[in-house]
């Protein structure tokens, strides 16, 4: 009974086994088109469920790649391009460079054959995979997208993407994020294309890539909805798909002086229109098809004319409009015209000009009194030359023309008064001598006409101002006073002394951007010779003395630093002689104590990075930078851990999980870096796209500070989907610190001092990163 029951038991397992393994897996001998042509017609291929496997020796037959086993590491390595791609046994993900790509099944070993899924060369390769009946069939898009650039120009802002030949595009818009995305179809983006960081107000930043083996994707993050036209030109066999945005706004401006309003534009302004509210006192011009791009959008004038100012953002019929609304105080228009050299600048004045009425003189008050029509306000120019005070009033006229006023006084000689040309009436004051004066308006309760006071000072004045100022100076040499700054160093220790002639109490306060200590005295005078100002020395780079304020009195001393630093007052509260001092031994505990720190040296073992023409190893120079700048953040009291501290292969999965195991404070990524332009040079910090807040302030805090010690080109911060930046859960970013493409920066990368100093710029800015504490204020 018992055997009868086993034998039952078989053959069920049996009849699952077999109609189980097809569906598990199959093997089948397939035909192989490359674009059309036959390149295999007995290639074996390999099924599991909706996955199939193709050997990795199609690779080198049928798309002429060079393929290397590594069996040490069970790794496949393929060159392609100016990259190594990576497969490893057993795994799914795909390095490509210095990205990672997922897969649709692990990479499989079965007996001498390496099995590999067949979107690998779909994802990977660019091509299109088409599977029936037994036919393998992997063909090319038709189209490249060659470049994608953003461009400022006079006609406004665009976006043009380069495309070897006309293909269907779509674009659609969407929101919670906005964005716009652009699918060009039967495409292939080319490989050197770089996100593009924009930050003008509507556009975040441009990123592109292969949405699909046949669709390339452009993305436009966005700030807020955009309004677009597009435009596609054909030249010399290309293509260009052009996005041009709707002309913005983006400036208003009142000149108080010359009474004129402008307002400016990334286009030509010549399509408005001007509505009128008698009633309301509203003076409208309308501007379609425009976009408001002001950080101000109310104005309040306030003049005798204008009351306020306000732009406003409409939508009508889907069209946008913008509105610019003058509320006036009593009724006039605007002459409306181009600016003369800059239509994208439009100029608005009162229609009507002022006036000029009478000048006359009043030698008992000393005031020269200009009358208008409305009220203005002149420009007073004194010149030295001729002694002679020149107020030009704007949008004026004066209907005799010219006229001299000769005027018998010890004090002028005589006043012209002139059309100087249309828009302009100048009036010159003659003098006997150059004195100081004052402008004010007033009404005449009269006539309402307005004036313009002149009121000039005479010799008794003059006097009197002279000798209150003498009794100023001798009272201020009579008070508190700084004596001499002096800095000195000893025992690891640096001592600044502010020198007084007499006991005052003082505030300290540090700050930084940039790193310094501010002593500000009060009731002090700052009159110091720069022989009483010592040089700086050691960490302190500055040292500036200035009178910060007269009333009240306020002396200023500013020691701006070479970095953040704990300082200690070793004076009394009130005393002639400010005494502070730094530890030089503190000097590095910068706000990094207890912080937790992942070093990631790119790239180890079997992955050498890139290789300079020298010989000069990627592996190597990022390794050496890692532990220097380990070396120095563990001194400032940081808590380090490096992803590999000996030359080991280590998976880029491998680095990012562990930095988020660790729940790190920050994660630094060093490499060096390659192109095949071998005269690209300088350094660059990566964040993944779409990055704000911490990630775009460490990465501009350490590519400032590396650029800044390394003194080669700054590349500046740009956005890449490198894996552990996308992977990693704090802020993150990856430097590349110079090319070992060119010549001369292989020789500095390979240079011990110039991976000293990398690592020295790349501390600071992690330094200043973490030290982002306090406002801002004094100088």
């Amino acid at each position: 009974m018992l055997i009868h029951k086993r034998i039952i038991m078989l053959v069920i397992l049996l009849t699952l086994v077999c109609y189980i393994s097809p569906v598990l897996a199959s093997s089948t001998v397939s035909k192989v088109f490359i674009n059309d042509r036959l390149v295999r017609s007995d290639l074996k291929v390999k099924q599991m469920g909706d996955t199939l496997l193709i050997p990795v020796e199609i690779l080198t037959e049928g798309f002429n790649l060079e393929v290397d086993w590594k069996n040490l590491i069970k790794t496949v390595n393929i060159k392609y391009d100016d990259k190594v791609i990576k497969l490893r046994a057993g795994e799914s993900k795909v390095q490509v460079g210095d990205r990672i790509k997922e897969l649709s099944s692990d990479i499989r070993l079965e007996k001498d054959r390496v099995l590999i899924p067949v979107d690998f060369i779909s994802k990977i390769l660019g091509y299109k995979v088409d599977w029936t009946d037994n036919t393998l069939q992997f063909s090319k898009p038709s189209g490249t997208v060659k470049d994608i650039t953003y461009e400022n120009q006079k006609f406004g802002e665009a976006i043009k993407i380069e495309i070897t030949e006309q293909l269907d595009y779509e674009i659609k818009q969407l929101t919670a994020p906005d964005r716009l995305l652009i699918d060009i179809y039967d495409s292939k983006l080319a490989e050197d294309i770089d996100d593009i960081a924009v930050n003008n107000g509507s556009i975040f930043q441009i990123r592109s890539g292969q949405f699909n083996p046949g669709v390339t994707r452009v993305v436009l993050d966005l700030y807020q909805p955009l309004d677009y036209r597009t435009e596609v030109i054909n030249k010399n066999g290309d293509c260009q798909l052009i996005l041009k945005m709707n002309s913005k706004i983006t400036g208003f401006k009142y000149d108080n002086n010359k009474g004129l309003f402008s307002i400016s534009a990334t286009d030509e302004l010549n399509n408005y229109k001007t509505e009128f509210d008698k009633d309301n006192k509203k003076m409208i011009v309308k501007f379609p098809n425009m976009i408001l791009d002001v950080v101000k959008d109310k104005f309040v004038i306030d003049n005798e004319l204008v009351k306020n100012v306000n732009l406003t953002q409409l939508e009508k019929e889907g069209i946008p409009v913008i509105k610019v609304i003058f509320k006036m105080k009593k009724w006039f228009e605007l002459d409306i015209e181009q600016d003369s050299e800059n239509n994208n600048l439009l100029l608005l004045r009162p229609e009507r000009r002022v006036e000029l009425i009478d000048v006359n003189y009043d030698s008992q008050a000393g005031e020269v009194r200009i009358k208008t029509e409305y009220p203005v306000t002149p420009q007073v120019v004194p010149l030295e030359k001729g002694d002679r005070l020149v107020a030009d009033f704007p949008n004026a006229v004066f209907r005799d023309l010219s006229q001299n006023i000769t005027i018998e006084d010890e004090f002028i000689e005589e006043i012209r008064i002139a059309q100087f040309n249309k828009e302009l009436v100048r009036t010159v004051i003659d003098l006997e001598k150059l004195v100081d004066y004052e402008l004010e308006s007033r009404v005449d309760k009269e006539t309402d006409d307005y004036v313009t006071v002149v009121k000039l000072d005479s010799p008794k004045n003059l006097k009197s101002q002279a000798e209150k100022d003498i009794a100023e100076q001798e009272t201020e040499e009579k008070s508190k006073q700084l004596r001499a700054v002096d800095i000195t160093q000893q025992n690891q220790k640096t001592s600044m002394q502010v020198k007084l002639n007499t006991d005052s109490n003082y505030e300290i306060r540090k700050f930084n951007y940039p790193d310094r200590l501010v002593i500000d005295i009060p009731g002090a005078a700052a009159a110091l010779k720069p022989t009483e100002i010592t040089e700086a020395k050691g960490v302190i780079k500055d040292v500036r003395v200035s009178q910060f304020s007269r009333n009240p009195m306020i002396a200023r001393v500013v020691f701006e630093l070479s970095h953040a630093v704990d300082y200690q007052v070793v004076s009394e509260e009130e005393t002639n002689e400010i005494n502070l001092q730094i530890q030089a031994t503190n000097s590095n505990n910068l706000n990094l104590v207890g912080k937790t720190i992942v070093i990631d040296a790119g790239h180890g073992g079997a992955d050498p990075g890139a290789i300079g023409a020298g010989g000069t190893m990627e592996k190597d120079v990022n390794l050496d930078v890692a532990k220097k700048l380990a070396s120095l953040l563990k001194e400032a009291g940081a808590k380090i851990r490096m992803t590999r501290k000996e030359d080991k292969y280590v998976t880029l999965w491998d680095r990012a999980n562990e930095a988020n195991e660790l729940n790190c404070d920050i994660f630094v990524s060093i490499h060096a870096n390659a192109h095949q332009k071998k005269k690209a040079s300088g350094s660059e910090t990566y964040v993944y796209p779409g990055s704000y807040g911490d990630n775009l302030v460490l990465a501009k805090k350490v590519q400032g500070s590396l650029h800044e010690k390394l003194g080669t080109p700054d590349r500046g911060v740009r956005f890449d989907k490198f894996y552990v930046l996308e992977n990693t859960t704090m802020p993150s970013i990856l430097v590349e610190i110079g090319f070992l493409t060119n010549s001369h920066e292989e020789r500095l990368l390979a240079s011990s001092s110039f991976k000293q100093k990398a690592a020295e710029g790349m501390y600071k800015g992690i330094v200043d990163f973490f030290s982002r504490t306090g406002k801002e204020e004094g100088n």
